[in-house]
């Protein structure tokens, strides 16, 4: 189909779908360029991340509001919870990402390729689901009926949570020499 000239292509608008591919596609690259020690320091900082965001984001939001002060200050903004969960979020897994070093007792092997794009995999979709699930319930409802893979965010968060401790359980240790 030809429309003034040019021909007009099934969907022009990038949408979320986009997003999440390309995020996934740069943690993959991640975890192959950093290896073991970088993909699990940021598989380990989105758990520490969603521990600290479920206890400190309410008192946050409270400081924002004014209803909270620090050592006699206090701030009135109109943040949303939602902004502050993934800021919050956000921030610890770049702090510890960036710096964690977990390789302290281990050997220098290299995980197996499979085994890297899996952590890398599992971790980026982890993240993405962790952001997503912090989005108010309208915008997630809006953003669902835009795509067609964002809803799995959703509907498999359980698994995105365990998925990586089966990985070490039955995988990672099945390779390691006792």
């Amino acid at each position: 189909m030809t429309q003034g000239g040019f021909i007009q292509l099934a969907s022009t608008v990038p949408t979320w779908d986009l997003f999440l591919g390309i995020f996934v596609a740069i943690t993959v690259l991640y975890g192959f360029m950093m290896q073991r020690e970088k993909i699990m320091a940021a598989l380990l900082a989105c758990y520490m991340g969603i521990v600290i965001v479920s206890i400190w984001a309410e008192p946050i939001k409270q400081f924002f509001e004014g209803k909270k002060t620090i050592a006699n200050t206090w701030v009135q903004s109109d943040a949303s919870p939602a902004t502050i969960k993934i800021f919050l979020f956000l921030i610890i897994i770049g702090l510890v990402a960036a710096k964690a070093d977990i390789a302290v007792g281990r050997d220098s092997s290299l995980m197996a390729p499979l085994e890297i794009l899996a952590y890398s995999f599992i971790t980026g979709m982890l993240i993405a689901s962790t952001v997503f699930s912090y989005l108010p319930e309208a915008t997630q409802t809006m953003v669902m009926e835009q795509t067609k893979l964002i809803h799995y965010l959703r509907d498999y968060r359980t698994l995105l949570l365990i998925a990586p401790v089966i990985l070490i359980v039955f995988i990672t240790s099945r390779r390691r020499s006792y």
